[in-house]
């Protein structure tokens, strides 16, 4: 059996005096799409920021790629993170990112293939190869701040997947994004899946972006597991009234899923 990708025992995270990731066991497991839910300050991104060691536990341990997070040099931490392809909610600022979308895929390659070292052919075969898969090609000299919001998101991912990761952290990926790009986001996520197989943490709000290859889902509470399994198993209607203290009707179709309002017609 695979070793999880990452794994958290009795792992507390405090900002001040309060305790916003209390977990006693989590497991990540490997190649599958994972996905993190719950509300507004449930922990989720905090604990991608503590699989990448920029928080660090108040107690118990985190392991990532079978490395103890917390235990890790400076040294170490930096080659663990070049094994991780991280896409951030915030995208950059559009005026202090004056490059052109070729060149902030490529900067993903460059923590693969070393700060100092000049590319090779083979690394900017690399970095077309993701800008074309994503779709990019034809913006691939256009600068980051003229492309749209979507176009920016996938920009992040293939400059993710330029480093070759072992796993990929989406921190709300289709955050402010509109109806039809959100979807493309969900297609863009599966079809990563898909091609690849790696190892996939989705953090997000709405069961809409999940996509169908999403079958692990962790829901959080104040930074601690209120369920974990399949979307189907961990969204019913009842935890949902429970949670959001509101009742919505919860709809599982074709491995996709959704809240609706009570009454109405079936989808």
């Amino acid at each position: 059996m695979t070793a999880p990708v990452i794994e958290a025992d009795r792992l507390q995270v405090r900002t001040g005096n309060r305790c916003v990731i209390d977990l006693e066991r989590l497991q990540i497991p490997a190649g599958q799409i994972t996905a993190l839910m719950g509300g507004n300050g449930a922990g989720k991104t905090t604990l991608l920021r503590t699989s990448l060691g920029f928080v660090k536990p108040a107690g118990g341990e985190i392991h990532v790629l079978g490395c103890a997070v917390s235990r890790l040099t400076p040294v170490a931490l930096v080659q663990l993170r070049r094994r991780i392809g991280y896409v951030a909610q915030l995208l950059p600022a559009r005026s202090e990112l004056p490059l052109t979308v070729r060149e902030v895929v490529a900067i993903g390659r460059t923590g693969r293939a070393g700060l100092f070292r000049a590319f090779t052919a083979a690394d900017w075969r690399v970095v077309d190869d993701w800008i074309n898969r994503l779709g990019l090609g034809g913006l691939a000299e256009r600068t980051f701040g003229e492309i749209s919001g979507g176009e920016q998101r996938k920009t992040i991912i293939a400059r993710a997947m330029a480093q070759q990761p072992e796993l990929l952290l989406l921190d709300e990926p289709a955050a402010n994004l509109d109806l039809g790009w959100r979807e493309r986001m969900v297609e863009t996520i599966q079809e990563l899946h898909s091609a690849s197989g790696l190892p996939i943490v989705l953090v997000c709000h709405e069961l809409e972006l999940l996509p169908p290859a999403c079958r692990h889902v962790v829901l959080l509470a104040n930074g601690s597991v209120l369920a974990a399994g399949a979307p189907e198993a961990v969204f019913t209607e009842e935890r949902v009234a429970s949670l959001y203290n509101t009742r919505l009707r919860v709809v599982h179709t074709r491995g996709r899923h959704a809240v609706l309002p009570p009454g109405g017609p079936d989808v």
